[in-house]
């Protein structure tokens, strides 16, 4: 009975010995398993966008400092001291190619500045970034903006050195155009004026360069006498700076007067219907008329009645002067040394200009001591 115990003891282990080398030669001889590569990988961007694999974003102006970063990764663990190549075609297709090492964060940097005076920057940039990490290579683009959006042109009109947008037909109108970018001037840019009448005909265009303040003027005189003279007159004022298409406009009137007679005493009374001031019995007083045409301009050799009242309302006199080469008659009258007369005096002054016939009238008080 023993026997067959041992036997059946012996077939069991010989099994297992056959069984425990079949499995020690499949182990010896069978292929060793697959180790997975570690993914890498490179995001390329700048300071106000494009975080992301191909992912492009943010605008910049001109002489805006660009930040350009490198990201790069090995089964999202940041890579230190691997450098980092920078492939940056400009515009006008140009290329710059910078290498930058990636820092212990993972990052790599270059910077760009968007310097007009180094050639063209207006327009999309492309930036191309590469690596290579385990003989394998990785990139990521980038493309930006630059385009100018802080360019401004402003024009005004001056008369007689004075802001102004009221003028008389034949006055002398002086334009003035601004140009700056970013509140600073730019010189040596050409600004156009573009001057229409009141109907829209064109009446001037021209061309002028800024000087070293960024600004131009031109001038031009309001023709007269014409039809195209009186009424709203516009003003255009155009450039271009930095691709940056700029444009201003303001408006002038001119409108003619009514022509007018303005009489005044030594002491007071210029203005129409304004009082001329105060007297005492015995003392002199000198009238002056003044006659304006419709452009302000005084009149000469025209006739001036002066007619004059008492404070009685007696007639004085009716006296006529003409005025001088200033446009201004005057006549001088005596106040009696008589209590009678302290009161207040009436004065009017009358002329025909053309077919219209123009009247001021004053008054000034005469009293004792």
């Amino acid at each position: 009975m023993n026997s067959k115990k041992e036997v059946l003891a012996a077939s069991i282990l010989a099994i297992g010995l056959v069984v425990g080398l079949g499995t020690m030669s499949y182990g010896l001889f069978s292929e060793a398993p697959t180790v997975a590569k570690l993914k890498s990988t490179l995001d390329v961007f700048t300071q106000k966008g494009g975080l992301g694999v191909n992912v492009s974003d943010g605008n910049f102006e001109p002489f805006d400092n660009v930040s350009v970063y490198a990201y790069l990764t090995q089964g999202g663990i940041k890579l230190e001291n691997c450098s980092v190549t920078f492939t940056i075609k400009r515009p006008d297709d140009t290329q710059i190619v910078r290498t930058a090492l990636t820092n212990d964060l993972g990052t790599a940097e270059t910077d760009l500045y968007l310097l007009p005076s180094e050639g063209h920057v207006i327009g999309t940039w492309h930036i191309l970034a590469n690596a290579t990490v385990d003989n394998e290579g990785v990139n990521d683009t980038l493309n930006f903006q630059c385009e100018s959006k802080s360019a401004r042109v402003d024009v005004f009109s001056e008369k007689n050195g004075v802001p102004s947008i009221s003028f008389l037909p034949n006055d002398t109108v002086l334009l003035e155009a601004q140009l700056s970018y970013r509140n600073a001037s730019i010189a040596g840019t050409p600004v156009t004026f573009d001057v229409r009448t009141p109907n829209g005909t064109e009446f001037l265009l021209q061309a002028v360069t800024t000087n070293s303040l960024g600004t131009v003027n031109v001038t031009f005189q309001i023709p007269w006498p014409s039809d195209l003279s009186s009424g709203i007159w516009q003003i255009f004022a155009m450039s271009e700076v930095y691709g940056q298409t700029l444009h201003a406009t303001t408006s002038l009137g001119c409108f003619s007067l009514q022509p007018a007679i303005d009489v005044f005493t030594q002491k007071a009374g210029i203005g129409q219907n304004t009082p001329g001031g105060h007297f005492t019995l015995n003392e002199t007083v000198v009238l002056y008329a003044e006659v304006r045409d419709e452009l302000n301009q005084t009149v000469p050799n025209q006739l001036i009645g002066f007619a004059i009242k008492d404070p009685n309302g007696t007639s004085l006199a009716y006296l006529v002067e003409t005025t001088n080469s200033s446009g201004i008659a005057n006549i001088t009258i005596g106040i009696p040394p008589d209590a009678a007369y302290v009161g207040t005096f009436e004065v009017y002054a009358r002329t025909r200009y053309y077919e219209i016939v123009l009247l001021d009238t004053l008054t000034f008080m005469a009293r004792q001591d």
